[in-house]
C-alpha cells in the first residue's frame, strides 16, 4: 500500500456500525480502511491525470 499511514498491527477495530455496509469484508481496523481509501484516492488521481486537459469535470 502507500506506507504513508503507518498504523500499528491491530489498530483500533471498527465498530459493528462502521463494519456494516463495507464492500470489502476483510477490513476490520481503521488502519486497514485508511490504507484501502488511500489507494482508491491515488487511483482516482491517476485517472484524473489521464483525462484530456480540456476536459471539464464539473459541468452539468
Amino acid at each position: 500500500m502507500t506506507g504513508i499511514l503507518n498504523q500499528p498491527e491491530g489498530a483500533t477495530p471498527l465498530t459493528a456500525d462502521e463494519l456494516q455496509g463495507l464492500k470489502l469484508p476483510g477490513i476490520t481496523t481503521h488502519g486497514e480502511l485508511n490504507e484501502v481509501e488511500a489507494v482508491n484516492i491515488e487511483q482516482g488521481l491517476r485517472w484524473l491525470d489521464r483525462r484530456p486537459r480540456g476536459f471539464d469535470l464539473l459541468t452539468d
